[in-house]
């Protein structure tokens, strides 16, 4: 997918050059890494902050559990010889329901994890689309790739959208949405 992502983009410069739309040296293209501006930009990071802050409490919450799952267990096996059959069978039915109980906030703590992650990923990807708009269309650019596989420094834009998307962080603002 994404080299014909590439390969389209190339080919519609062609086009352009080719339809007499800008000359070689009029043509303005620009490319943006967005995997970058994920990983550096500070509305990147701090999402990537909360998210795992969120994640470590949930994780502490659910360790809490299962240390009192294997607490009990271990006093259940210690005492199991000294238990009724009747004792015996409600504590195993017990022991399995905490057990499923673990097993099931575990998998929920993941699922919600990924879907907050993701959700983050989209309102920056988001917010970056609009800021690569409005430099293209400030500084006259013909073309913007976001997916590339070699783009020398002169016309990658990334690190000035970083800049922009920086700018409401360190000037207090909330991340628009």
């Amino acid at each position: 997918m994404r080299s014909l992502r590439v390969c389209f983009a190339a080919l519609t410069a062609a086009t352009l050059l080719a339809a007499g739309a800008a000359t070689a040296a009029d043509l303005r293209i620009g490319v943006v890494n967005m995997e970058r501006i994920l990983r550096e930009s500070k509305t990147a990071i701090e999402a990537s902050d909360r998210l795992n802050a969120e994640g470590q409490r949930r994780q502490e919450e659910i360790e809490g559990i299962s240390r009192r799952f294997k607490a009990r267990l271990e006093r259940f096996e210690k005492d199991a010889p000294s238990m009724t059959e009747t004792e015996r069978v409600q504590e195993r039915r017990s022991l399995a329901e905490m057990e499923r109980d673990v097993t099931r906030r575990s998998r929920e703590a993941r699922e919600e994890f990924n879907q907050r992650r993701n959700e983050e990923v989209l309102l920056l990807q988001n917010r970056a689309g609009r800021v690569v708009q409005e430099l293209a269309k400030k500084e006259k650019f013909d073309l913007v790739l976001y997916e590339f596989f070699y783009a020398s420094d002169r016309v990658d834009l990334t690190s000035r959208v970083i800049e922009a998307l920086d700018r409401d962080i360190t000037a207090g603002k909330p991340a628009k949405k």
